[in-house]
């Protein structure tokens, strides 16, 4: 494996667990929060209670196991391992690298390629160690309130006492796992820009919007924010259905 398919692979690789990631944290926000604003769909969770408890904790167990993944160094695919593949090999992101890529993905003619390149950003160990840093920051609010978590309540059921499981989940904050969703999609964009682009890698933090609207012009939909909405509109389609059965003359 070369050192640009090695990196190619890891940033797929990050790609898919960041977004898995924020699928299963959203799909879990999106429907307690819903059914927390709409006494309907409460009823209608409550014709199935075991079933959406279920399905709550499931989710719930899944976003921490999935943030385990990306942050523990232990993991085969993680934060530190794609950074690594990056930092490793600067001449990757080399304008001459970049002008041969272009060529190839966009299938433009060399000419055109080298122009593009010609003014594109080559990282210096700096910029990694700024990201290394950020990365850091990120790791310690993942250790100090999520890491136990996952590994004495869900993954491996290291507590038993419920007042030690409360205090341990008492710590933890629905903001501050959003902004890890946010920093972990904008460092995979931020590299994605660096290899592909050529663009200085920045971390653009953006907040998800949820509940979730229409897509904004200009702003990517996130997995997270589909995956709410589809959470919306699953039980409003249900809620609508019943309403349209009882009153088939409207």
């Amino acid at each position: 494996m070369t050192a640009e398919t090695d990196f190619e692979f890891e940033l797929e690789s990050f790609r898919k667990e960041e977004e898995v990631a924020q699928q299963y944290f959203f799909a879990w926000l999106g429907f307690r929060d819903h059914a927390g604003r709409s006494e309907d769909v409460l009823k209608l969770l409550n014709e199935t209670p075991l079933l959406w408890i279920t399905t709550h904790h499931a989710l719930l167990v899944a976003s921490f196991v999935a943030l385990g993944r990306i942050f523990d160094q232990k993991s085969k695919h993680n934060v530190d391992r794609l950074l690594g593949a990056a930092s490793r090999h600067p001449e990757i992101f080399s304008r001459a690298s970049l002008g041969v890529r272009k060529e190839k993905s966009a299938g433009i003619g060399r000419t055109f390629a080298v122009e593009y390149a010609a003014n594109a950003y080559e990282p210096t160990a700096a910029d990694f160690r700024a990201l290394r840093k950020e990365i850091h920051i990120q790791r310690r609010i993942y250790e100090s309130r999520y890491r136990d978590v996952r590994d004495k309540v869900f993954a491996h059921k290291g507590l038993s006492e419920l007042d030690d499981i409360n205090a341990l989940l008492a710590r933890t904050n629905i903001q501050e796992m959003k902004a890890m969703f946010s920093f972990l999609y904008a460092l995979h964009e931020a590299l994605w820009e660096l290899y592909f682009n050529g663009r200085k890698p920045e971390i653009a933090m953006r907040s998800f919007e949820l509940p979730p609207q229409s897509k904004t012009q200009g702003n990517r939909t996130l997995p997270g924010e589909i995956v709410a909405h589809d959470a919306v509109n699953f039980f409003e389609g249900v809620l609508e259905t019943r309403r349209a059965n009882k009153n088939p003359g409207r």
